[in-house]
């Protein structure tokens, strides 16, 4: 397997951040509801997808526009003080790039995201980053994939994306892409390309593609 384009997920696959958004989420709910919901069940909707977790909790407790924008507000304030990269991530992003391989991100998170990668010195490793100002569908739609795809000319069988959700496969199949899964402890039922559990097993995999592509040319 021969890699040069190395797309991303953001949430939970580049940085750890489901434990913070989803502190944001409960502090929200009791600050506007009254009520004291189980962080771990939060974050359990959460790595479905964060509009599963909405739809979830908007059925339970009404909630209404005004939610989403406190939430919002208490999440940017949570992850700018907490959330951090996963362990190694940086060094990956880095040997992607020095090896003149390209790093992508796309993710359904707006342009916060762009704060915490300058941050923790990521933005500058990466070719483009696609978040929800661009308007694509959301995954596992296959809009934004196939935008990149486009645009910068990829040959399919050089391009893998990595996430930890099952939309991310659904949505690197749709793409006709190979999948790479950080699963951590979850989703390993998942039919994915290639399966992680941290990051020194997902940098074995890109530094033997892109140390035989290196030796090709």
């Amino acid at each position: 397997m021969d890699f040069k384009h190395i797309i991303w997920d953001f949430d939970g696959t580049l940085f750890d951040t489901y434990p913070h958004t989803a502190r944001a989420f409960q502090v929200t709910l009791k600050r506007e509801y009254g009520v004291q919901e189980n962080l771990g069940e939060i974050e359990s909707q959460m790595r479905i997808s964060m509009q599963t977790a909405f739809d979830f909790y908007k059925e339970k407790y009404e909630t209404d526009d005004y939610f989403c924008k406190s939430f919002k507000e208490f999440q940017i304030i949570y992850e700018n003080q907490n959330a951090l990269p996963h362990i190694n991530a940086h060094m990956i992003c880095r040997f992607i790039h020095e090896q003149e391989a390209f790093n992508y991100l796309f993710t359904h998170r707006d342009k916060s995201v762009v704060s915490l990668m300058q941050k923790h010195g990521f933005y500058e490793l990466f070719r483009e980053i696609i978040t929800k100002e661009n308007g694509f569908p959301r995954k596992p739609a296959p809009d934004g994939l196939n935008q990149l795809i486009k645009k910068y000319k990829m040959n399919k069988n050089e391009t893998l994306y990595i996430g930890d959700r099952e939309i991310d496969l659904k949505c690197a199949e749709r793409a006709g892409v190979r999948f790479c899964l950080f699963a951590r402890d979850i989703n390993f039922t998942l039919n994915a390309d290639f399966r992680v559990q941290n990051f020194s097993d997902l940098y074995y995999i890109i530094n033997s593609t892109l140390s035989t592509r290196k030796k090709q040319h």
